[in-house]
Formats: structure tokens, sequence, C-alpha cells
């Protein structure tokens, strides 16, 4: 016997499981996939304080306090010059950032989407096609179907459908023995002459730092993380004593669909728009953009589509004004003119 969905939703990252949940608080019938377990290293984040009355809207406030976040009082940032800039949450009217765990972060979203009803599939990679006016996988239907898979996204379309806007590739390390005392509660970002560092402490006393360079510096300079390190100072000087671990290389594309949706899929998270990284608003907009992707399926299947075109619309705005402010801020960065990371991402080509 045949289950029987109404959204079929691909991918258990924040974005995927915050649609799901509201759908189904809606009163739809969900599922949702996730091709992993929540076991496996995922990168630590920085949460804005944004993403305060976010969670609170979407009543998942309590949840995620269970999940014991590390308070994050502020940021520091050496771009543009040597001399650090800091920007302190306190008087933030949404309060503090939170540093946080993406494994409990996203084993909590799916958790709750669980408990509001949606089937959920962990440990599952099932292949969907459209048969007979649905989407069929194995002994499952479903009438519309939710690409939440990421930067790689389902091959719904062709690749002419995505506009990319940078690639970058990260080198993450896994900070251990984090030796500074007091430590540093803040998130520090901080360029090089090959790109830019990012460093933060984890609730669980680690540390992640990450090293963001073109894919075409990476493979050409051949480069130690010592040696990009003591480019760095203040890096080097926040991670020093302690042990490095767990290195990953991670592509991380920017850019967004086209398309965002046709007449039974729709694209949200990184899967419609993605930011690079330096942005730090990655969370946040795959939790916004979960929610307005939930509202805008319940109006279709309720008899009214307009709001998938309002969906799309502000996906795209949204991208368009980060683009904006992205080719912005990287143009501050001066002091290393002639190298080739800093001039393609001055003139965004």
């Amino acid at each position: 016997m045949q289950e029987q969905f109404d959204v079929a939703v691909i991918g258990g990252g924040p974005a995927g499981a915050v649609t799901a949940l509201c759908l189904s608080r809606s009163g739809w019938r969900v599922a949702l996939f996730e091709r992993k377990s929540f076991d496996e290293v995922r990168p630590g984040e920085t949460l804005p304080p944004e993403v305060n009355p976010i969670l609170q809207s979407l009543g998942l406030w309590q949840a995620f306090l269970l999940q014991s976040p590390l308070e994050s009082p502020g940021t520091i940032s050496i771009w543009g010059n040597s001399t650090p800039t800091e920007v302190d949450f306190v008087g933030n009217p949404f309060g503090c950032g939170w540093h946080v765990d993406r494994r409990q972060f996203d084993a909590m979203l799916c958790a709750e989407a669980a408990s509001a009803g949606t089937c959920l599939f962990l440990n599952r990679s099932v292949w969907w096609a459209r048969e007979g006016g649905v989407w069929r996988a194995e002994n499952m239907r479903s009438k519309i179907l939710v690409d939440a898979t990421g930067r790689n996204r389902l091959p719904l379309d062709d690749e002419s459908n995505r506009e990319r806007e940078d690639l970058l590739v990260a080198i993450v390390l896994r900070i251990f023995n984090w030796r500074r005392q007091p430590p540093d509660l803040r998130t520090c970002v901080e360029s090089a002459s090959t790109g830019w560092w990012y460093s933060t402490l984890l609730p669980d006393g680690t540390g992640m730092a990450m090293f963001f360079t073109a894919p075409e510096i990476f493979r050409e300079a051949k480069t130690s993380v010592p040696e990009l390190l003591r480019a760095a100072p203040m890096t080097s000087k926040r991670l020093d004593g302690g042990r490095m671990k767990e290195a990953l290389i991670v592509h991380t594309p920017s850019g967004r669909r086209k398309k965002i949706f046709e007449t039974d899929w729709v694209a949200v998270g990184d899967s419609a728009s993605s930011y690079d990284p330096l942005s730090g608003r990655g969370i946040v907009k795959a939790l916004r953009h979960g929610h307005a992707a939930a509202q805008a399926i319940d109006a279709k299947l309720r008899g009214d589509p307009t709001g998938m075109d309002q969906y799309a619309a502000q996906v795209q705005w949204e991208f368009e004004e980060y683009a904006r402010q992205r080719r912005s801020y990287y143009s501050l960065e001066q002091r290393w003119t002639d190298q080739p990371f800093w001039q393609r991402r001055r003139t965004g080509k």
C-alpha cells in the first residue's frame, strides 16, 4: 500500500525542517527526508541577534534554549586595515547572538517538525520521479516536492537556471583545548592576502576555524594551515595553544535559482539562494524562507497559487540586496588590490 503525502521535503537542514514544521502545523501530511543522521561533523554556526524574534515567532524559543546555546556578545573583525573593529550586541534590540552546535540545532528543528506530525525519515535517501501527475518514490506518493538539499540542489531543472555569484573553498578546522582564559566569546573575522578567516567558540568548549579562499588559489598555492595562520595575526593569537583536528574541505558556492518553483516543486533554503558565509545570514535566511515557502505551499494546496510568486519575489529581492552588500563589503579591503582573490571579489568578475 502506498503512503500518501501532500508534501515531501528533501533535506533536513533548517530550511527544510521549518518548511515541514509549518506545513504540518497547518494540517498537511508531510514527509521530511534527511540522508544523514546528526552524529556526523557539521560546521558550527554563530547566529546573529536577529534570529531571536524568528525563533520566538516560530514557537521554537524554548526548544532552542534547551540546547544550551552559548551566548555570543558580539563580533570583532580586521578588514580593510589592521585596526580591529568591534561590534557589541549589548545595545542590540533583539538581544545577544548565539554559538550553536549545528548537529544539535538541526536535530532540534527536525524533532520539532516530527512532534508537529511530520513523518521524519533519517538516514534515508530516495529518488523521486514524476508519474501520473504526482511524485513517486518507492511506496510513497506526494503532490508537491520541496528541494531543501542545500547548495548542490536536486536536478529538477538544468544548470542554466542557476545564477552563480561566487565560489569559495573553506578549510574547516575543529579546535580543541582552546586555552585562552577567559575565553573570547566573540566571533572573529580576519582578512588576509589570499582569503579570510572565521573563528568562533562552540557550546561544548571546542572551537571552529575556517579559512575561505578561491578554488584556484587553493589548488595552486599548496599552503599549509600554519602558513595561513601566520598571515592572520589576530586569528593565530586566538587559536594559540589549541589542537587542530578534523580538517575538512568544503565548497561554498553562492548564487540563486532563476526559477524558484514550478507547478509541483519548490526550492527553499540554499537550494533556492545561497549566500557567501561572510554575510553571517545563512541560518536566519533559511528559517525565514522556510516559513515563507510553507505559507506559499499551504495557500497553493488550498487553491491559491499566487503565494508562490510572492515567495519567489521575496527570495529574489533579498538575494539582490545581499549581493550588493557583499560586493560593497569586499571592496572595503584595499590592502591587497593586486591579489587575484580580492581583485575578483571587488569587481564581481
